[in-house]
């Protein structure tokens, strides 16, 4: 069985935060990772880019897109399809034709950061 580490921290939270300090926490994150292909456990990971750069796609048939990666509460994440595409309008094709819109879900896309 597969499992997503979906990691939620506040954006905000890292305007205070030291270059060294960083530093440290990055350092903690490459250790994990390295643990974690030690292990054998590991498939993918990368960060994503801000919130700001997301958007939802909502409704019938995927009709709707807000920025925001912002999805109902009440909904969790079920998920995800990783694709590699030319464009965001590109990326929003295939968003809107995820089945999840058919039956009142919806779905996130978000830019992968890369290094």
């Amino acid at each position: 069985m597969r499992y997503m580490i979906l990691i939620y921290s506040s954006e905000a939270s890292w305007a205070d935060v030291s270059p060294e300090r960083i530093g440290e926490i990055m350092a903690a994150y490459y250790a994990y990772t390295d643990k974690l292909k030690a292990a054998g456990v590991h498939i993918a990971g990368d960060e994503l880019q801000p919130v700001a750069t997301a958007k939802s796609v909502r409704g019938q048939g995927g009709a709707q897109v807000v920025d925001g990666p912002f999805v109902d509460t009440k909904e969790s994440l079920g998920g995800y399809y990783l694709i590699e595409c030319a464009s965001e309008d590109e990326a929003l094709k295939w968003a809107r034709q995820c089945p999840v819109t058919m039956h009142g879900g919806g779905v996130e896309l978000r830019p992968v950061m890369v290094r």
